[in-house]
């Protein structure tokens, strides 16, 4: 076995087709089949069903990748860790976001970045959050920033945290009625001091129709969550991709939406909407970089991270 035969293995294995994992690695579609059946030859068993469509991995396959997996990791640590020992500035950073974070964070960071690490190439995998999961799991990326609210993430993986960012409600005026508001007074008595949002009774909302991110995003996983915890079964009005094309959706009047603060940032902040908590203790969730526990990060790397909090953590 090579690094390059596992590589092939395992991008067969991700992509259930030798067709599409081909295409993938840029060699042809021959060139590939020939290296797997030679691997199956050299270790004595067949590691996928070419029977079956999507191709299938047999037990012998998830042994075998699940090995190389951690074989490629490990290699790619030694590269780093000897880049940083001969103080290297050359080299690729493979790292992933959701596409609207990466429009908001990564223009606050990268002209520094590139001051410090010119040699130094960024690519970006913009995608959903499970995306994004699926991406660090296979080795894609050496980690990705996402926000997450508190649970489990999976075995083997560690979240750091960047920022913590609020999450509100938006809504057109007039869909509001006034007793869809908690009482003021009992608000402030309960988070003792000063609220910049006035906080809505989302218990009393059921009825109003919901602007959605599809599933998968991570926004849409926290409100399907609160909107549980209240025990709303929300009306969707309807489910898009963008956090700022729903607060612009909600602030029109056909529905309401939760979204990140950083959504309404990018249209010109809280004042030129009609913004809301909708918890007596305003709701915040953590924006973390995750990644493999046994991956190294490299200088440059983890510069880029400590980059993001010292730009976000304000």
């Amino acid at each position: 076995m090579d690094f390059r035969e596992m590589l092939y293995i395992t991008t067969v294995a991700d992509c259930r087709s030798i067709t599409a994992a081909a295409r993938k690695l840029y060699i042809s579609q021959p060139s590939l089949s020939h290296i797997v059946s030679k691997v199956e030859q050299d270790v004595g068993v067949k590691l996928f069903d070419r029977g079956t469509s999507p191709l299938t991995i047999t037990y012998a396959g998830e042994k075998y990748v699940e090995t190389a997996r951690k074989i490629l990791l490990m290699s790619d640590n030694l590269r780093k860790e000897l880049i940083d020992a001969g103080l290297g500035e050359k080299g690729r950073i493979n790292f992933g976001m959701p596409t609207e974070r990466a429009g908001y964070m990564l223009p606050a960071v990268i002209p520094e970045f590139k001051k410090q690490y010119p040699g130094i190439e960024l690519q970006v995998m913009e995608a959903k959050s499970d995306e994004l999961l699926q991406a660090i799991l296979r080795d894609d990326i050496s980690f990705y920033v996402i926000p997450r609210s508190q649970g489990e993430l999976p075995v083997g993986l560690k979240a750091e945290s960047i920022y913590r960012e609020q999450l509100l409600l938006v809504a057109e005026g007039s869909m509001l009625t006034e007793d869809m508001f908690l009482d003021e007074s009992s608000v402030l008595n309960m988070t003792e001091g000063k609220r910049k949002n006035r906080c809505v009774n989302l218990s009393k909302m059921a009825n109003l129709p919901f602007v959605m991110l599809k599933k998968g995003h991570a926004i849409r996983k926290k409100t399907d969550l609160v909107l549980r915890q209240y025990g709303i079964d929300p009306k969707i009005m309807i489910e898009l991709s963008s956090c700022i094309s729903a607060v612009q959706l909600a602030a029109a009047g056909l529905g309401v939406a939760i979204v990140p603060q950083r959504a309404i940032d990018a249209l010109g902040g809280m004042e030129r909407f009609n913004c809301y908590d909708f918890s007596v203790t305003p709701e915040f969730w953590s924006v973390n970089a995750v990644y493999k526990e046994d991956m190294y990060l490299g200088r440059a790397e983890r510069f880029l991270i400590d980059l993001m909090k010292q730009k976000f953590n304000l």
